[in-house]
């Protein structure tokens, strides 16, 4: 349920906000909430990998 409210908030930014047309705005408020949905389900595996770099200094900064 919370998904169809992001997809509704999204859709009414894009289509009242932006002035997109109505089919524009659905196709573009429902890739959002998936990518968003992606980015949710692998969060840990985001963390881990943020993580892993920060503990072994993968980031090339040279300190």
């Amino acid at each position: 349920m919370p998904w169809l409210v992001i997809l509704l908030v999204l859709f009414a930014g894009l289509h009242l906000g932006l002035l997109l047309p109505t089919q524009m705005a659905i196709i573009g408020a429902g890739i959002s909430t998936v990518g968003l949905w992606l980015v949710w389900k692998l969060k840990w595996i985001i963390l881990g990998i943020i993580g892993l770099e920060e503990f072994f200094g993968g980031r090339g900064d040279g300190d």
